[in-house]
């Protein structure tokens, strides 16, 4: 294997597949029992790897939506009615013969069955245009989960970007719709996950709202430097026939602070640059160089944050993120002591920061160096 094949920048399939065994015997426990999973972490942790890869290991018809590009709920229902229809064609194949179970749940949904060079395979489309999404989109789970008991199947559906649902005015009647189906399935598990943890949090975690403990939960943190140390050692070994210095991987570690994303960026540049055994000025460099190609994305969002929040990303990337309501912290920040408590939520909420125990850490990491006034 070519080693920078275990340092994706994308999806992590296979042997690039770094740990997550606890995370993975839990997914893998809450399908096989039917349960609904609302899966935590920020943007780039490998939520999507972690899912595909148990869906790999367990074998299971499972299709993906995402729901980044819907805006209004009649946007959700066209995603969802095109996911559902291919997850029927997935785990259910032909339903020719499944007339019976068509009739009985399709009211507001028109199915149509295509006879083409695979078996004939089912669509719905909506009987009438202006009919209710949300009920559309209730009714098309419930025929794929009775689709899925009639031929004794398991399936699962993957939601992705589901936090988008929660930002339309509408939105509230298709997590209603999708609570209503989901409480009663049996053979369908629903995972959810976006890139936006905050905003999903309040959709599950609120009491008021439709969703509400509907979910085991799964949290993904950072991986453990452990697994680390053994998964890039192993693929130093395939390139250079030794382990790295103690120092470049406690390099690694410090400047990725575990991030999976920057972690698999870091390692990608050294592996592919490096003809020899990497030094920690070949560290340094691919670093540098790592932080020169994320500066324009990066500075631009962080100029588009209010001028309080700025202050306080930079507070945290030159300090630590311990004790922020201090009188020492608003002086060293520059920031009114009542608006700090402002800008945390703001930058939480905006998926900047996150917390961890009682400290609060940028969630890039290279944003410590790019607001690093050394």
């Amino acid at each position: 294997m070519r080693t920078r094949r275990l340092f994706p920048l994308g999806k992590a399939y296979g042997e690039a597949f770094c740990n997550r065994q606890i995370e993975t015997q839990k997914l893998m426990g809450h399908i096989e029992s039917g349960k609904h999973t609302f899966l935590v972490a920020p943007r780039r942790y490998g939520k999507s790897s972690l899912c595909e890869n148990v869906f790999l290991q367990l074998n299971c018809a499972w299709s993906k939506i995402d729901f980044y590009i819907a805006v209004t709920e009649k946007d959700a229902e066209r995603i969802l009615l095109n996911g559902v229809t291919e997850l029927i064609g997935k785990s259910v194949g032909s339903v020719e013969k499944l007339g019976h179970i068509l009739k009985k749940y399709a009211q507001r949904l028109r199915p149509k069955l295509t006879v083409g060079t695979d078996p004939v395979k089912l669509e719905l489309s909506l009987a009438e245009e202006n009919s209710s999404p949300a009920e559309n989109i209730a009714e098309a789970l419930l025929i794929l989960e009775h689709l899925l008991r009639e031929k004794q199947q398991q399936a699962v559906l993957l939601l992705d970007e589901f936090q988008e649902i929660g930002n339309m005015p509408e939105g509230r009647g298709i997590e209603g719709a999708i609570r209503h189906v989901a409480q009663e399935t049996q053979n369908l598990s629903i995972i959810f996950c976006g890139s936006n943890p905050h905003l999903l949090k309040a959709m599950f975690e609120d009491e008021r709202r439709p969703l509400y403990k509907l979910c085991r939960k799964i949290v993904l943190n950072r991986i453990d430097e452990a697994h680390y140390q053994a998964h890039i050692n192993r693929a130093a070994q395939i390139k250079w026939g030794q382990n790295l210095s103690t120092d470049v991987f406690a390099g690694i570690m410090s400047y990725t602070e575990r991030h999976p994303y920057y972690v698999n960026y870091l390692c990608d540049e050294l592996f592919s640059e490096c003809a020899l055994l990497p030094t920690s000025a070949d560290l340094l460099n691919a670093w540098e160089l790592l932080i020169e190609e994320e500066q324009s994305d990066l500075m631009k969002d962080f100029a588009s944050l209010p001028n309080n929040q700025r202050k306080l990303m930079r507070y945290i990337a030159n300090h630590d993120g311990q004790a922020l309501y201090g009188n020492d912290v608003a002086k060293k920040a520059d920031l009114p002591g009542n608006s700090i408590s402002r800008a945390l939520s703001g930058l939480i909420e905006k998926d900047y920061i996150e917390k961890i125990a009682e400290n609060y850490r940028l969630i890039v990491p290279a944003y410590k160096s790019l607001l690093s006034e050394k």
